[in-house]
């Protein structure tokens, strides 16, 4: 007979406990000239009994911090966590075979140091004290209830990069490492915040912004010089860390068998992007294969539907890439190596698996997330048990054995 669980220990909770984001837009002019972001973002939030939220935000400048369209207080408190641990730990290393435990001991302390919020708002000063209304039997009316829920707008602006978002020449985009999204617009960057979004972004007319979600509509401006809003909804609730942004003059190819897959790439890859595309359905079948698998047999598999409405893809120079891979939601922005013309044919198997395994993300990794950062592991592992069901059927057992072996 089993034995009955016994409770975990609470673990210490951190300061923006029991704030809550229902929702967040974003809205952000990106100046690709000027290496420079400005906007706003714009969080409904369950505000605490203490009346103050904490947000994550690093390397911006805050502007001004409006509830329910209201100035209020706020501070900010940024970090340069990179040259405060180098002072911090430089005269602790003593000898070569302290390096490495000072390199954990500082490693460790910057993942705690990131878990505090720096962005503190007080979201009661303008609040009228009244008498709260309680039902009979004790419990919260809804109209107290909907007194907490405020409205919290952060004006901001973002110079001189160093993580979560890369300009190079005319193109921008984001990275999804761990908690690197307040770099370049302020949440609560935790993984176990999940909420929808609005994202609107402004660039150059000539320029294609790639975002999360759907596309609701582009609007031209009638200003000089024209820009162009392109407006997108996600209402699946998914983590601040994949919201994702690609900027860029892109050549776009949409998907022959399926309408909500899109494939970019910037115009002198556009020739190698036509016979990826074109090779895979002629010949290999890969898109095609990866629409049908996932969209049947995956469904089919997990009794489950894909968890997002559409899929793009993005393709990006080598030396722009941070990674070669960056998943976001319906969103993956990869580097143009995958591609390959018609002199190339040894490349289609590595370029079919890598394109398989960072859709499989979409299931395990971007809709379903630890619990813990010690859980990743499990998700990766399960989404490359889904990549290796891809292999076995339609590359065959002794691809996906070899590929074990290897």
């Amino acid at each position: 007979m089993a034995k009955p669980r016994k409770p975990k220990p609470e673990d210490p909770k951190p300061a923006h406990s029991g704030a809550v984001v229902r929702h967040q837009k974003l809205c952000l002019s990106i100046d690709t000239n000027l290496r420079r972001i400005y906007g706003y973002t714009e969080l409904e939030i369950e505000v605490p009994d203490i009346g103050i939220v904490g947000l994550h935000a690093e390397n911006l400048g805050i502007e001004s911090v409006l509830v329910d369209g209201e100035p209020t207080d706020f501070e900010y408190y940024p970090r340069n966590q990179s040259s405060d641990i180098e002072k911090r730990w430089a005269s602790a290393v003593s000898s070569p075979s302290s390096a490495a435990d000072v390199a954990a001991a500082a490693y460790v302390t910057a993942l705690e140091t990131e878990l505090i919020p720096n962005l503190l708002i007080n979201c009661c000063n303008k609040m009228q004290i009244e008498q709260i209304n309680t039902e009979p039997n004790g419990v919260q009316s809804s109209a107290e209830v909907k007194q907490n829920v405020k409205s919290v707008r952060v004006n901001y602006w973002v110079e001189k990069m160093e993580t979560g978002i890369h300009f190079e020449d005319n193109v921008v985009h984001t990275d999804n490492q761990i908690r690197r999204a307040r770099c370049w617009f302020p949440c609560i960057d935790d993984n176990n915040q999940r909420c929808c979004f609005d994202l609107e972004f402004t660039v150059a007319h000539n320029l294609v912004a790639v975002s999360n979600g759907s596309l609701l509509y582009q609007v031209l401006s009638k200003y000089e010089p024209p820009c162009k809003t392109y407006v997108y909804r996600l209402d699946v609730p998914v983590t601040a860390q994949w919201i994702s942004l690609a900027v860029g003059p892109f050549e776009i190819l949409p998907d022959q068998h399926n309408g909500l897959i899109s494939h970019m790439c910037l115009p002198p890859n556009l020739p190698k992007l036509h016979h990826t595309v074109e090779f895979f359905h002629n010949a290999f079948s890969l898109c095609g294969c990866l629409t049908l698998y996932f969209h049947s047999e995956y469904e089919q598999y997990l009794d489950a539907k894909f968890p997002f409405g559409s899929y793009n893809q993005v393709f990006l120079s080598p030396e722009m890439a941070i990674s070669s891979s960056t998943v976001g939601a319906s969103l993956c922005i990869l580097t143009s190596q995958v591609l390959f013309d018609e002199k190339v044919i040894d490349q289609t198997i590595d370029t079919c698996i890598k394109l398989a395994f960072a859709l499989s993300r979409q299931w395990f990794g971007v809709y379903i997330t630890p619990e813990a950062p010690n859980d990743e592991w499990l998700l990766d592992g399960l989404a490359g048990f889904l990549t290796d069901l891809f292999i076995k059927k339609f590359l065959g057992n002794n691809e996906a054995r070899y590929r074990r072996y290897k």
